[in-house]
């Protein structure tokens, strides 16, 4: 029963987090339903096998991150360049809005430290972030905010450098960030400087984003 609890709540969160990816470059989900639905419960596996049989909770971040990028490029059919970008904007503005979360449950009086997978404190820090996170996801779709820039196709030539390079240094310092962030957070404490990092990188690839879907246009 713990078992299936993990991977129904785990899912849930990879679900909400490629459709937060999705939304941002204003890809439609009904196109995705099977892929999305299909990669959550393989990733809630490899998060299982990462925090309850490894017990290796600080290396999640730094092993998910990859598979998410080859699913986006091998299983979505996303170019491997914007499949690098999707994996860590999405990442990078799920896990803001997570951090979001674990500072308000702090302020009610639950610590990071009681914040654990199959806990009371756990499953309702995931409803609450995946609540918000889908509030975000419905409020993008409804008023058709996000960038243009990424195809829908994955055969193009993308040249590396000018604002491509600048994002793409920028994509790999995103993923470095995230791979020590539950490092950061629950081993060391620096929850503060953890969210700092995050959401500064998520702010310039915002900002580098918008500029490309300026060119574009």
């Amino acid at each position: 029963m713990i078992m299936l609890l993990f991977l129904l709540f785990s899912s849930l969160e990879w679900m909400a987090m490629f459709m937060l990816a999705l939304a941002m470059f204003r890809f439609p989900v009904r196109g995705y339903v099977g892929q999305v639905i299909f990669t959550s419960f393989l990733l809630s596996l490899l998060s299982y096998f990462v925090f309850r049989t490894m017990d290796m909770r600080v290396l999640a971040t730094a092993l998910q991150p990859p598979v998410v990028f080859l699913f986006f490029w091998q299983m979505f059919r996303i170019h491997i360049f914007y499949s690098a970008i999707m994996t860590i904007y999405g990442y990078l503005g799920y896990m803001v809005l997570q951090l979001c979360v674990y500072f308000l449950f702090d302020l009610f009086g639950y610590p990071f430290s009681q914040i654990e997978p199959n806990t009371i404190v756990g499953y309702s820090s995931q409803i609450v972030t995946i609540s918000l996170v889908g509030t975000i996801v419905w409020f993008l779709y409804k008023y058709r905010i996000g960038y243009t820039f990424v195809p829908d196709y994955e055969h193009m030539k993308v040249i590396l450098r000018g604002l491509n390079l600048r994002i793409l240094v920028l994509v790999f310092a995103g993923y470095l960030t995230v791979a020590v962030a539950n490092l950061l957070v629950f081993d060391n404490g620096f929850a503060n400087l953890s969210f700092a990092l995050l959401a500064v990188l998520l702010g310039i690839l915002l900002y580098l984003a918008q500029k490309k879907d300026d060119g574009n246009d």
